[in-house]
């Protein structure tokens, strides 16, 4: 039983709500569409120049002063390179001209041809009519009459500088990958995949991939010069053949703007799934790491059954180090029932069982490596890939080359074999598929792509497949429900995985729900095998992050020992993750992860809850600023803190922390005194502070009645303003335990008893005269 929090929106509805309604983005205030005034009149805002050797872009009120480009293809032949493009070479065509719809309306296209008797280069350009966005793709077209290798496109050169007033006001923000955010004067790398570039009044661009999925692509900025470029990965081309390579969108819309438009393109394009929505659960990794047995797994499995109210019927899942041998993957000596009984349990238990698999690694040892030696990865030299041994793999490990016919029979069974046993959820890691393949006409993306099709081929529909990736990548888009999107979050290193978590956030519920890993259900416990211990505010830190994420909330604890047990509401305020999406506030005009939250809205009152995070070394305070967090301007907000579960002040238009250790946060909630009415101002049973754990409110005949999901924490409080007495009335799966005036209009409610898997409601009484 997987349960659902968001709903699994079809993607044509959401971009069908993106074209036809205006809502304010965050820290912009331009709609998403809306940007024909920004367009302007004029139809050619970009177009090729007269000579047809460059893209020019009139780009003024975009804050740069020239905006040009060029674009070329390289490929070798007879271990000659060839670069054929816009600069080197003539047009061999006029400019076609015509339109196209796009997944963000129509688009008018302009497509010119650039070559000589051996080769031909098209540059196709659309214009979005309706938007401040063109895309970019190129056809390398082969007429030499031999195979020639194709090594790159780049689509976007402007290797002749962006005119900008000064770089150091630009930031250049990668978005799939954790590197740090710097100025466009500082920065001078190579980035994966797509990039923000733009200042601090929100203008600025985008770039990055759109699809259908065809290459790679990096984002190259160094001494304020940025080339967007396709890599190609010398796959062949055969003599009059032609080959297309990776769509790229330019987006000069505001920052989120253009962030919602490019990722929903790709989710289109990649054919994301979202029906199965987030989960949570258990899993063994941190608990025991490779000295898991089923002896502790079914003692969890007991706990979980035993204790619903605290965790639910979510995933247990088995990791790393129950197989005979890495590529065999069935139950060592310390799993004697064998793996599909173990699964039994599980389900009977109303779990979903889960079993974590590396399909390419495989022990050197395996019968199948002898049998198949040319199915093991190689590099260029021919030498096989090898990992070396390690304490959770004395043996080292080879790789399976996923192209191979041999290697895709192979790990298509494993999969299956998983079904067959009763998972219903597998966690794929070690995705690494080398750079050498059976077919030299597929890129790095499309055998990666091929090889997630297959896994899905084998697991069916109804399996949750979770892929551990560290970072995103499109090659799973389509094919998994969950996507791994930070490292390994042992408790020594939560910092770094903040980084990568809280920047990779706006793919969440977009092309899969995110997965951070794992939290904890404290800083540290003695019976937990990874015994580091981070320092209480950065578990916290980190413990909030992990529920606000909203994809998937999971611990990996010894449930079953006493010192466990002690602190068991620390997963019950996490369980499930928020089903309200989060954001980082800060991405794209801050090199700094501070305010993540999200500003929901809601019929008995909208409200906002952060979670503001000194990242810098030494003591700092933070300010949310309301306008930014999707709060209302010049109307009071009631503070409350989640840590603390009080109301610690009041405030308008921007609020002020106190002071922060590093690594330490403040997780708030923020609710405008803008209705009449008892207002729910604080809540300590869910970390999202009422986005999770109510459903309702409402005042009927001065009746309040409080409607509650069964998400979130056994006993807790919330806390509500009233300027009339709030006095206690019926509960209904759960119990009133008190009811408290604090003061100052300020009332707290006492619950326990709240029962999982069943809806609760809670009444309090209120004065008639005003709220009826």
């Amino acid at each position: 039983m997987l349960l659902k929090i968001k709903p699994a929106n079809a993607m044509l509805i959401c971009i069908a709500w993106l074209m036809t309604n205006a809502a304010p983005a965050h820290g912009g205030g331009d709609a998403l569409i809306g940007a024909a005034a920004l367009a302007g009149a004029g139809e050619a805002w970009v177009h090729f120049s007269a000579d047809g050797q460059r893209i020019v872009v009139a780009a003024q009120g975009d804050g740069f002063s020239r905006f040009e480009s060029v674009s070329s293809a390289a490929c070798k032949l007879d271990d000659q390179w060839h670069r054929i493009g816009t600069r080197s070479h003539k047009m061999v065509k006029p400019i076609a001209e015509s339109t196209v719809e796009t997944p963000f309306g129509t688009a008018a296209v302009s497509t010119a041809t650039y070559g000589n008797e051996q080769f031909h280069y098209t540059l196709t350009l659309k214009r979005l009519k309706e938007k401040r966005a063109f895309t970019l793709q190129g056809v390398l077209h082969n007429l030499s009459g031999k195979d020639v290798t194709f090594n790159a496109v780049d689509l976007l050169d402007l290797s002749d500088g962006l005119a900008v007033g000064n770089p150091a006001d630009w930031l250049v923000t990668p978005l799939m990958e954790a590197s740090p955010a710097g100025s466009l004067q500082e920065m001078d790398k190579e980035l994966n995949e797509a990039a923000l570039i733009y200042n601090k009044n929100n203008k600025g661009f985008l770039v990055g991939p759109v699809g259908p999925a065809e290459a790679h692509v990096t984002v190259e900025v160094r001494k304020q010069t940025i080339k967007a470029r396709a890599q190609m990965d010398d796959v062949r081309v055969r003599a009059g053949e032609s080959r297309r390579s990776e769509e790229i969108i330019v987006s000069f819309e505001p920052r989120d703007t253009s962030i919602a438009m490019w990722t929903r393109w790709v989710a289109l394009t990649h054919n994301a799934r979202l029906k199965k929505g987030p989960v949570y659960g258990w899993c063994s990794w941190y608990d025991l790491t490779t000295k898991i047995n089923a002896a502790h797994v079914l003692a969890v499995t007991k706990t979980i059954k035993e204790n619903p109210n605290t965790f639910g019927k979510g995933i247990i899942q088995i990791d790393d180090g129950y197989q005979k041998m890495d590529g065999d993957w069935s139950g060592n000596k310390k799993f004697p029932m064998g793996l599909a009984s173990l699964a039994k349990t599980i389900r009977e238990a109303g779990c979903v069982a889960g079993i974590w698999f590396a399909p390419l690694m495989i022990n050197p040892e395996h019968p199948w490596v002898a049998k198949h030696p040319d199915a093991i990865q190689r590099n260029a030299q021919g030498i096989e890939s090898f990992m070396n041994p390690n304490s959770f793999h004395p043996s080292g490990a080879k790789w399976i080359n996923p192209s191979h016919p041999e290697s895709k029979k192979f790990l298509f069974n494993i999969i299956r074999d998983a079904r067959a046993n009763g998972y219903g959820y597998i966690k794929i890691d070690f995705n690494g598929i080398g750079k050498r393949f059976v077919d030299p006409t597929k890129t790095r993306l499309q055998i990666f792509r091929e090889l997630y099709t297959l896994y899905r081929e084998a697991a069916g529909e109804d399996m949750y497949i979770l892929s551990c990736l560290g970072q995103p990548t499109r090659g799973v888009i389509g094919f998994v429900d969950a996507a791994r999107v930070g490292p390994d979050s042992h408790p020594a290193h939560l910092g770094k995985c903040l980084k990568s978590v809280l920047r990779f956030q706006i793919f969440d519920n977009v092309w899969w729900q995110n997965d951070p890993d794992v939290s904890y259900l404290a800083p540290t416990l003695q019976s937990r095998a990874i015994g580091a211990r981070p320092d209480e505010g950065m578990w916290k830190t980190w413990h909030a992050i992990n529920a606000l994420v909203g994809g998937t909330a999971m611990i990996s604890e010894p449930i079953n020992k006493e010192d466990a047990k002690a602190v068991w509401r620390n997963y019950e305020i996490m369980r499930p993750g928020s089903r309200e999406p989060a954001k980082l506030l800060t991405l794209g005009h801050s090199e700094h992860n501070t305010t993540f939250g999200f500003a929901a809205a809601r019929p008995f009152g909208d409200f906002a809850v952060y979670n503001l995070y000194n990242d810098h070394e030494g003591t700092r305070q933070l300010t949310l600023d309301f306008k930014e967090a999707g709060l209302p301007q010049g109307v009071t907000c009631v503070v409350y803190d989640f840590w603390s579960n009080q109301v610690i002040g009041y405030a308008t238009d921007a609020y002020t922390t106190d002071p922060l250790e590093y690594c330490s946060s403040a997780l708030l909630r923020l609710t405008p005194l803008n209705r009449d009415g008892p207002l729910l101002v604080g809540s300590n049973l869910h970390l999202s502070i009422g986005a999770t754990e109510i459903d309702n409110l409402s005042v009927n005949d001065s009746l309040l009645k409080i409607e509650l999901s069964d998400a979130g924490a056994q006993e807790g409080s919330l806390t509500f303003y009233s300027e009339q007495p709030l006095t206690a009335g019926n509960a209904k799966n759960c119990r009133i335990r008190s009811l408290e005036s604090l003061g100052k209009n300020l009332w707290k409610v006492n619950l326990s008893d709240r029962q999982w898997g069943m809806r609760q409601s809670v009444s309090l009484h209120c004065s008639e005269e005003r709220y009826r």
